[in-house]
């Protein structure tokens, strides 16, 4: 007679589930990001495509590595620098600061916006500068922008009289700045 046979799928990874496409409605919004990875893979990712030194590279990973869970780079370059090399070497730590703020203008470069700033004030200028090359022109976001340039506090208490003097704008105009920065 006859054999049912079943053909056997295990070197093909037939455990793993079915792959959901891109178009599917169903799909899972925490699995898709499981999918994309980590930030600093997906940074690594990015960095792949500049075309740099192997110097440069090195200070852009060392960076990437450094970032903390949010994306921010919590410690200073001079101590990222003293952290590689030691405190010893006064040139070696003037060349490695350098490379590292060569490396920060590219990492800052990166997407999302905003990644590699040193604290929510520069992680907002930055978005708002890249906004603007859209329309340089736009007085609400050169206000927003003058704005993140101040203590943060004034922003958080909504001293909107104290913004304005500051920033030589209208009260009007950073009132409306404020909506754009939230």
């Amino acid at each position: 007679g006859s054999v049912d046979m079943r053909a056997d799928d295990s070197e093909w990874g037939g455990d793993a589930p079915a792959r959901q496409n891109a178009d599917d409605d169903t799909a899972d919004a925490v699995d898709l990001a499981r999918s994309a990875g980590s930030l600093t893979d997906f940074l690594h990712r990015q960095a792949l495509s500049l075309r740099l030194s192997e110097i440069d590279r090195a200070a852009l990973r060392f960076l990437i590595e450094s970032l903390n869970d949010d994306g921010y780079l919590s410690d200073t370059l001079p101590e990222l620098a003293a952290s590689l090399a030691g405190s010893d070497d006064y040139e070696q730590l003037d060349e490695l600061v350098h490379r590292f703020t060569v490396a920060l203008g590219l990492l800052q470069s990166l997407e999302p916006v905003g990644v590699g700033a040193r604290d929510l004030a520069e992680c907002l200028r930055i978005q708002i500068k890249a906004r603007l090359q859209g329309d340089p022109a736009n007085a609400t976001t050169q206000a927003a922008l003058k704005v993140c340039g101040h203590p943060m506090e004034l922003l958080a208490k909504r001293d909107f009289k104290r913004l304005a003097a500051l920033t030589g704008e209208s009260e009007a105009l950073i009132k409306a700045a404020i909506p754009f920065i939230a």
